[in-house]
């Protein structure tokens, strides 16, 4: 009995070890998984950035200032882009979704295929909401902003959508949309504006505030 005892818990010890490497192997799998599939949503964000940067040229051509990646006073969340010229103050949000994703817009929110896209239109709200506090605090007057999301990939409306107020539009459409709008700043106005921006809002990096993961 006591050797057969002893065989029971040796088969049961190697099932269990056997178990155990199993989930083991499941879990590092779906963790690894995971890791790739944010690394590769990154990079992906980021060549968006980079490719809506190259479209705003045309704004700095035009004369208005064109900031990139700059970090807010305050909290981690950091800005894409932020231009400034005549027809008003911008905070323009890149997104790089997948092409087969459909846009939808149900009122005053939006998917994005099968994904609830109305996190980045609360994200750029925060932001804008962010910019327009910290420039009329220092300007001591009203400033108002514009959030604009510059979507790359999706169909996106040849005119965009409205989404809670915040502009969505073909990253390729944004500059020449800024561009057609009527001008709202003197050009002391503009200057006032840059200069506080260029102080208020600098260079973001990752030490200094460490994105929230």
């Amino acid at each position: 009995m006591a050797v057969a005892g002893v065989a029971g818990w040796i088969v049961i010890g190697f099932e269990g070890g056997l178990l155990f490497a199993v989930v083991a192997g499941a879990a590092d799998t779906v963790y690894q998984w995971r890791r790739h599939e944010a690394v590769r949503t990154w990079r992906r964000g980021a060549q968006g950035e980079r490719r809506t940067a190259r479209r705003l040229r045309r704004l700095e051509a035009a004369g208005y200032l064109v900031l990139h990646d700059r970090a807010l006073p305050t909290g981690r969340a950091n800005l894409d882009h932020l231009a400034i010229g005549p027809s008003g103050v911008y905070v323009i949000d890149s997104k790089a979704w997948s092409r087969d994703r459909r846009i939808t817009r149900r009122g005053r929110y939006v998917n994005v295929g099968r994904r609830w896209g109305s996190d980045e239109v609360k994200s750029v709200r925060y932001e804008t909401r962010s910019v327009a506090a910290a420039l009329s605090g220092r300007l001591n007057t009203p400033v108002e902003v514009t959030p604009v999301l510059a979507v790359h990939g999706p169909h996106v409306p040849l005119r965009g959508l409205s989404v809670d107020g915040v502009r969505m539009l073909r990253a390729s459409m944004v500059a020449g949309w800024v561009l057609r709008r009527p001008a709202r700043h003197s050009p002391a106005d503009v200057a006032r504006l840059e200069a506080a921006a260029a102080e208020l809002f600098p260079a973001y990096t990752e030490t200094e505030h460490p994105r929230s993961r």
